[in-house]
């Protein structure tokens, strides 16, 4: 199945589209914007307890994840952030 890029509108195979976590455009690797260290993906690192009066501790509660984002998510929610095109390459670029 072929899915349109949201900023350039060129067709890609599903695989390759992932969507801002922001708005939901649907995005390539080449035009979305992965910023490294996204809080609102961050996990826990340690396992919560199941009992309900066990507090988490204290300290290391959570660590970044990437996420993708279209370029006016990025602008608004990240701006001055690092940021880079696609998930494997580790350079930050700049806006065009």
């Amino acid at each position: 199945m072929n899915i349109k890029c949201g900023v350039n509108g060129e067709a890609r195979d599903d695989h390759q589209i992932f969507v801002c976590h922001h708005c939901g455009m649907p995005v390539c690797e080449e035009h979305g914007w992965v910023v490294p260290a996204d809080d609102a993906f961050a996990e826990f690192s340690h396992v919560l307890s199941v009992l309900p009066d066990v507090p988490p501790p204290a300290t290391g509660l959570t660590l970044p994840r990437p996420a993708m984002h279209c370029r006016d998510c990025v602008d608004r929610f990240h701006k001055g952030t690092v940021k880079r095109h696609g998930w494997a390459d580790p350079r930050p670029v700049g806006r065009p």
